[in-house]
């Protein structure tokens, strides 16, 4: 009789096995890693990781490749909100809200040196970062009467999303602290040069 397959599981057992890497990636680099810590780590034998990833690349690339689901499922939240500006700054603060937690500078800084090495996870950044940059742009483009006439979507998106992505690169820096209201305050007087958003009927 067949096994019956437990979805369930097999879906803890792989998220265990993400974080795991995830937290040991960032504090020892890829190759300084091996299979046989993360496998400690989740609890689980070296077989099984590669059973589910493949090899420690796989691995490493699957760590990423979580981003763009969440990425599309954040941009379609926002694409249709009534007040486009306000959407943007809430986008920025969730794309932001992962650096503070230290470990993401580490990581930043090992994908940062990876990407060179695997196509297959610059396919997958590449793709990420364009869901991300329409979804801003689609924003900016709706939000026209609202900030500066000067500003191209285009080019405004990538600065926005440049300017998000600097966050992790200093998330371990005690100095860089509450980077979610300080970069949507950067964006805000970016795109309009007002300290504060000021709705419509505010004036």
């Amino acid at each position: 009789m067949a096994r019956t397959v437990d979805h369930e599981l097999q879906a803890r057992r792989r998220s265990t096995i993400l974080d795991a890497a995830t937290m040991l990636f960032a504090e020892r680099g890829f190759d300084a890693t091996p299979v046989t810590a993360i496998a400690k780590a989740a609890g689980v034998s070296s077989g099984t990781v590669f059973h589910y990833f493949g090899d420690k690349r796989g691995l490493f690339r699957a760590i990423f490749e979580q981003d763009l689901p969440e990425s599309r499922e954040l941009v379609e939240r926002f694409r249709v909100a009534d007040d486009p500006l306000a959407a943007i700054l809430d986008m920025v603060a969730e794309l932001v809200a992962p650096s503070e937690n230290p470990a993401s500078a580490g990581l930043v800084v090992e994908v940062i040196r990876q990407v060179a090495h695997d196509p297959e996870l610059a396919h997958v950044l590449n793709e990420t970062d364009a869901v991300v940059h329409a979804g801003l742009r689609d924003l900016l483009v709706r939000a026209h009467d609202r900030i500066d006439p000067a500003l191209d979507p285009d080019a405004a998106a990538t600065w926005i999303h440049a300017i998000t992505d600097s966050a992790f690169l200093y998330a371990d820096n005690p100095t860089a602290t509450a980077p979610v209201e300080t970069l949507r305050t950067i964006v805000l007087r970016y795109l309009t040069g007002h300290r504060k958003e000021h709705h419509h009927d505010d004036a």
